[in-house]
């Protein structure tokens, strides 16, 4: 992707999205009406830059201003402008597309303007060129279908050194939690900054929530017409620095978030009113439910448990269904068994169904699936997820019904150590924070003993194994197989994972072997035979044993991590230890058996351990079998920009153990 593509898809994201419910601008608010006065078109010229004195930028946001006007019913307008200045032909890329998403069904947007200036003020064009509503666009075999609606703006003369104008009005007409918003603000971002305004326009007494990050300049209050208006203002930002392994929190982004002056009790009784009446279960779907025990034979609770997970999580097909009330009301159990598909709201209420109709203790759970939720800001646009707990004794056990190849009672890493909020069976809002598990427990394994034959050929027997979060994508790769028409796609991936993407075509994998990729019940293994063409070459006289990728291990990608941070200083985020090495464990050990009489040179060991993980190589040469033992784990947790240094010096540690050649000595040729 290039990247005035990739500036485009970020601005993309930054335009109101999010099914309906969050108005996240794409920058600037429109001064119409009520709002901020239009500012005159020669001050916004008057802002514009000498394009040979700003480097690196593809465009400048001469003007960014919003201001979100909220009723006490929750309705909302959120009135936006934002004016660029065009710096480069990347910055052509990524603002001369526009695409602006809507909730059809109870939200108007309206284009106020779309325009193309010169500096001197001159207009080049007054309007999209062209101008269309459509569908967000879905891939075929996930489809989503929800209420959304995305409009297209293609702009005509956007050339380096011209400035684009751009103002709409998003209008919330209909809540679907009445009282209930959520909208963020930005002062500062990822591009320079002249001139950024934000107001918040409430009625006189209405205390919403307001939530200021990082801000260096103080909010303005003023009450008039029976109004109150809280207004930010910020001049000259220089643009943030995408820093390697940056924490989601830091010092640095300066921002606003406002919402409703709810609760989250109010939250979870509002969803409780959406889904207590989809936990019936009917004689069909009971008849259904025990045939499914029946035919598990359980022994126990947890079988049963077991039984009924595997059964919504792998029968009840994935469909995401985001319509009806801001697509968070679940369907009925009844009518999810006669589609034969659900999205996470349904099949979680199913389960919970199923659960309460055995006598077993179980409530839904709402979280986000990425990003971090603030447990300051009550508003039920903070999730986009739902699953399940269980009652297990005094605690609870957590497990998400969405995807097919966890097991019960895990959940992915992506959004352990979250904040959620669990909705008792009475309605009420119990916060929690969602379970990590142990970083060793995520453990992949990967074993292959081969042999060097006279062809020069490494022929051998791979065993891989994984558990906890390492588990899913080899699960996966065993699901593939299993499938005839993709069965070739997943034999090229267990060839990547040993080779390399450029040496998997002449890999050659047979009597492929392991668990079904879809049981759940046991972590999931694989065995396979591989052979490896010409690892031996002679070079200049010098036989060389070519290292395949899988025994040279992650050093060489940790060595481009250390170049990542050398070209950004000095550090200003905070660093999060999971985007160094993700929290898992990984063993690989390979036992190569060399042709009688030939020895090698063995590499150095490596031991490197810091704050965010551990790193460890062994090369061992015992007769003829040479033997490489690498562990690596990774962390978690939040540290300071001043521990950098450690970082470099791990990095630096590890990356050396990149050795893609080992030197053959004396002995008869393979």
């Amino acid at each position: 992707m290039s990247l005035s593509a990739r500036l485009r898809r970020l601005l993309d994201v930054l335009t109101p999205a999010f099914a309906s419910c969050l108005a996240i601008t794409v920058g600037a608010g429109v001064a119409q009406g009520q709002g901020l006065p239009k500012a005159p078109s020669d001050s916004i010229t008057a802002l514009a830059l000498d394009p040979t004195r700003v480097r690196g930028a593809p465009f400048v946001v001469l003007l960014d201003e919003g201001v979100f006007r909220v009723e006490h019913d929750g309705t909302w307008r959120n009135e936006v402008r934002q004016v660029m200045q065009v710096l480069d032909a990347n910055g052509v890329g990524a603002l001369a597309e526009r695409a602006l998403t809507f909730a059809r069904s109870h939200q108007r947007l309206t284009v106020r303007w779309v325009r193309v200036l010169r500096p001197n003020g001159e207009v080049i064009s007054d309007r999209a060129a062209q101008e269309q509503d459509a569908d967000v666009p879905a891939a075929m075999n996930a489809p989503i279908y929800q209420d959304q609606r995305v409009r297209r703006l293609s702009l005509a003369g956007v050339a380096p050194n011209t400035i684009v104008d751009i103002a709409f009005t998003l209008e919330e007409q209909t809540p679907q939690r009445p009282g209930d918003f959520l909208h963020r603000w930005a002062l500062n971002g990822l591009f320079p900054v002249r001139r950024s305004l934000f107001t918040l326009d409430v009625p006189t007494g209405y205390m919403p929530t307001i939530v200021e990050r990082n801000l260096v300049a103080r909010r303005q209050e003023e009450d008039r017409d029976g109004r109150r208006r809280y207004r930010w203002m910020a001049n000259d930002q220089t643009p943030l620095r995408a820093e390697p392994f940056a924490a989601d929190s830091n010092g640095v982004a300066q921002s606003i978030t406002v919402s409703g002056a709810g609760t989250w009790s109010a939250v979870a009784a509002w969803y409780n009113t959406l889904a207590r009446d989809r936990y019936l279960v009917s004689p069909a779907v009971g008849r259904v439910v025990d045939s499914v025990v029946a035919a598990a034979s359980p022994r126990s609770r947890a079988d049963s448990l077991r039984a009924w997970h595997r059964w919504v999580t792998q029968d009840i097909r994935y469909v995401s269904v985001a319509l009806g009330i801001g697509g968070y009301q679940p369907r009925t159990a009844d009518e999810v068994l006669r589609t034969g598909f659900g999205d996470c709201k349904d099949k979680a209420s199913l389960f919970i169904a199923v659960l309460r109709r055995a006598g077993i203790e179980a409530e839904p759970v709402v979280l986000a699936l990425t990003g971090k939720p603030d447990p300051a800001v009550p508003s039920i646009f903070q999730f986009n997820h739902v699953i399940a707990a269980v009652r297990d004794g005094a605690s609870w056990q957590y497990t998400d019904l969405t995807a097919d190849i966890f097991p019960y009672s895990e959940i992915p890493e992506s959004y352990q150590g979250a904040f959620a909020i669990r909705v008792t069976a009475a309605g009420g809002a119990e916060r929690v924070t969602l379970p990590t598990t142990l970083v060793a427990f995520n453990h992949a394994r990967q074993q292959v003993v081969a042999r060097i034959d006279a062809s020069g050929a490494m022929v051998g027997t791979v065993r891989e194994a994984a558990q906890g979060a390492s588990a899913p994508p080899l699960r996966a790769l065993l699901a593939a197989a299993e499938d005839p028409t993709r069965r070739p796609q997943a034999v090229r991936g267990f060839a990547q994972r040993i080779a390399g993407n450029e040496a998997a075509g002449s890999v050659t994998i047979d009597s492929l072997g392991g668990s079904r990729g879809r049981d759940l019940a046991t972590p999931p293994q694989l065995q396979y035979h591989i052979r490896l063409p010409d690892v031996v070459r002679t070079v200049s006289g010098v036989r060389l044993l070519r290292l395949p990728l899988s025994m040279r291990g992650p050093a060489s990608q940790l060595r481009i991590l250390g170049g990542q941070i050398d070209s950004v200083q000095p550090r200003r985020l905070p660093i999060d230890a999971a985007r160094i090495i993700p929290p898992a464990a990984a063993t690989i050990e390979w036992r190569v058996t060399l042709p009688d009489g030939w020895t090698v040179d063995l590499p150095p060991n490596v031991n490197a351990t810091s704050f965010f993980g551990r790193y460890r190589s062994t090369w061992t040469l015992e007769g003829q079998e040479l033997r490489l033992v690498r562990e690596l784990e990774g962390g978690r947790g939040v540290f300071g920009p001043q521990r950098l240094p450690e970082v470099r010096v791990w990095l630096k540690s590890v990356g050396a153990d990149d050795q893609e050649f080992l030197t053959l000595k004396a002995g008869r040729a393979p």
